[in-house]
């Protein structure tokens, strides 16, 4: 099965000179999934406005160095610190390792999340869409094509829900 897009998005939001709501809408997605064990299949399962996510952006920002804080106002926890990475292989092979298979990562200025289950993959891009495909390497080449104008990717936090 080749790559097949989920839904479409966009982001149009801005926050003063800050764009977008993509760390918000990466933790909602990622949370979501967890809760559902498995793909969401249409963007009204995200279960929140754009608007309402807008307005959380702007507390979540405020706690950019704070990932638990930031974490536990989405009703998530990290799985382990943030990590360092420097591919999107790295993405792939520690969110592939580790518990939840849940993860979101990040550029110097956008957020996105990566899902792994044994036959299924997805990459969530709030600038975008969501992306599902059978092969890794069939969702690592779309990756690439819609990260690479971000510049590389330099941090992942695992996720979970809490206990």
């Amino acid at each position: 099965m080749p790559v097949k897009e989920v839904f479409p998005m966009r982001n149009d939001f801005l926050q003063g000179a800050d764009k977008g709501i993509c760390t918000c809408i990466a933790l909602v997605w990622a949370r979501k999934t967890l809760l559902k064990g498995s793909g969401l299949d249409s963007y009204r399962e995200l279960g929140l406005d754009d608007h309402t996510m807008n307005a959380q952006m702007a507390k979540l920002r405020k706690l950019d160095n704070q990932p638990a804080e930031q974490c536990e106002l989405v009703g998530l926890k990290p799985d382990g610190p943030d990590t360092t990475i420097h591919s999107i292989d790295d993405v792939i092979n520690k969110t592939k390792a580790s518990a939840s298979g849940v993860a979101i990562f990040w550029t110097q200025t956008h957020t996105m999340g990566y899902r792994y289950a044994s036959k299924e993959k997805e990459f969530f891009d709030n600038e975008k869409g969501l992306y599902r495909a059978e092969l890794t390497d069939d969702l690592k080449k779309k990756m690439t094509d819609i990260i690479s104008p971000n510049g590389p990717v330099i941090g992942l936090r695992l996720l979970k829900l809490p206990s």
